[in-house]
């Protein structure tokens, strides 16, 4: 199937006016914070189950695919960037070999906690309409931060129904 009859839904995770002037890090000044896996496996699939609908997979992949998001974004100190458009997430589940039918992507900034990410993501329209799709069934998660900066911590949740998991039904 080809990307353009993918279906492909993406937010910024937080009200952010595009700051001029940023300065971008190396990735050396940027670091990887460890996600519990397990928690927010519960707190996405929970807030899902209370919905009626059912729960994701945790994917390790798309730990990667989200980590390398959220270092770029870390970089910028910013989540105004091209990447996060329908054609850069192709892109991205592309190039990390993951063939989709569909995908969804839900950015957020300054968030010190998992429990506050969520919050931000369930409180906010679209990226709750992210958490309750229900043509996805997989999802992977990082965090990054920088020393410095607007917001400090970047938040990164992908979610995807690779082709493995078959067609999703209308």
């Amino acid at each position: 199937m080809t990307s353009s009859r993918r279906t492909f839904l993406l937010l910024a995770g937080a009200a952010v006016l595009p700051v001029s002037g940023c300065l971008s890090l190396s990735d050396a000044d940027v670091r990887d914070v460890p996600v519990n896996a397990g928690a927010a496996a519960s707190a996405i699939n929970g807030y899902r189950a209370s919905r009626g609908l059912p729960p994701l997979q945790h994917d390790p992949r798309l730990d990667a695919v989200s980590a390398d998001m959220a270092r770029h974004i870390a970089r910028k100190d910013s989540m105004n960037t091209r990447a996060h458009s329908a054609r850069g997430l192709s892109s991205r589940l592309d190039g990390a070999g993951y063939p989709t039918y569909a995908g969804a992507e839900n950015l957020g900034a300054g968030y010190t906690s998992l429990g506050h990410a969520m919050d931000g993501w369930k409180g906010s329209r679209d990226h709750d309409k992210n958490l309750l799709n229900r043509h996805v069934t997989r999802f992977g998660i990082a965090r990054a931060s920088r020393p410095d900066g607007r917001y400090r911590n970047f938040w990164v949740l992908t979610l995807a129904r690779p082709t493995s998991d078959g067609r999703p039904t209308v």
